[in-house]
């Protein structure tokens, strides 16, 4: 039992990378006037970070959970900053990210123990 936060925490953030990152790619390709907007340079920018940090996770728990915890911050300061009036929908990306960081420091903190 005390590994299940810990791995529910990587699907969790796999999931989240896997999707950041193919609405990352798919929106280089989209029929846009202006693909590099501000928005979308650090909606890329902010996608991969969590990628990597999805990546740090599977091989150095502690550090990807930290870093996802960041990312999960800056995405939700990012949406609060662009979102307009949608702010509750601009938020959704960023719990995903702050869901899988803290399953993952709460499975470290439960392995730590004993």
């Amino acid at each position: 039992m005390k590994k299940v936060p810990r791995i529910l925490g990587l699907i969790v953030a796999s999931i989240v990378a896997g999707i950041f990152l193919a609405f990352s790619i798919g929106g280089i390709f989209e029929d846009n006037a202006n693909p590099f907007t501000f928005g979308g340079y650090w909606d890329r920018r902010l996608a991969i970070l969590t990628t990597v940090s999805a990546i740090f996770a599977w091989f150095k728990i502690k550090v990807g959970a930290w870093m996802m915890l960041i990312s999960g911050l800056l995405f939700a300061i990012f949406a609060l900053l662009t979102a307009g009036g949608n702010r509750i929908i601009a938020m959704i990306p960023a719990g995903g990210a702050l869901l899988s960081s803290l399953l993952l420091l709460w499975g470290v903190q439960l392995e730590r123990k004993g």
